[in-house]
């Protein structure tokens, strides 16, 4: 073999090597694109969450489904796997898992909605005796909803129990216009 024979193989190998590192660079580059695509919808796509809150300064229990979400959620569909009876009474027209939220979809879901359904007085469904059939402590709430040609389910787990025997949460602002307003009524029934 010849020196120009010997350069020609180095050139062959360093093309090849170049060749094979670029390659490896676009394999990198492209998991890096698929890995901010992935971000990016998981920055940008619904979450429908459903959860349970006290309304402030009293025990009522109420169910919220909320989309954190910063875009629409589409053809949302809710679903509860057992039936809530509020206030413990049983009255089929008021069965949660019935309303149309839930047994109707929902065409388009803003960020930052809410739906709030009472689920009763905290002293009525946590009575003991009061039966499961009507305020299950314990119950699960699907949302299946569409955004950007995908299709998300979101099961979330609705455990009252927690609330038993917690304390009643009090706005301080709401608590201090209450105390005025019960100094305004003696100032008056003073004056008479």
């Amino acid at each position: 073999m010849t020196n120009s024979d010997w350069l020609t193989f180095a050139l062959v190998a360093i093309t090849g090597f170049y060749a094979w590192a670029t390659f490896r660079i676009l394999r990198a580059n492209e998991l890096v694109v698929e890995a901010m695509r992935e971000q990016t919808e998981a920055l940008l796509r619904p979450y429908v969450i459903a959860t349970t809150t006290v309304r402030t300064g009293t025990t009522l229990v109420c169910l919220e489904i909320q989309n954190t979400g910063k875009s629409p959620a589409l053809n949302v569909r809710l679903k509860m796997d057992r039936d809530f009876y509020p206030h413990a009474e049983n009255r089929e027209h008021e069965n949660i898992a019935k309303l149309p939220a839930f047994s109707q979809p929902i065409e388009s879901f803003a960020p930052g909605a809410r739906l709030v359904f009472l689920l009763g007085v905290g002293g009525t469904i946590f009575a003991p005796g009061v039966d499961e059939a009507l305020c299950p402590r314990v119950f699960h709430v699907q949302a299946e909803y569409d955004y950007g040609g995908r299709t998300y389910s979101e099961d979330n787990i609705i455990d009252t129990r927690p609330m038993l025997h917690s304390s009643v949460v009090q706005h301080p602002v709401a608590t201090e216009i209450d105390r005025l307003r019960q100094s305004l009524e003696k100032g008056v029934k003073l004056k008479q």
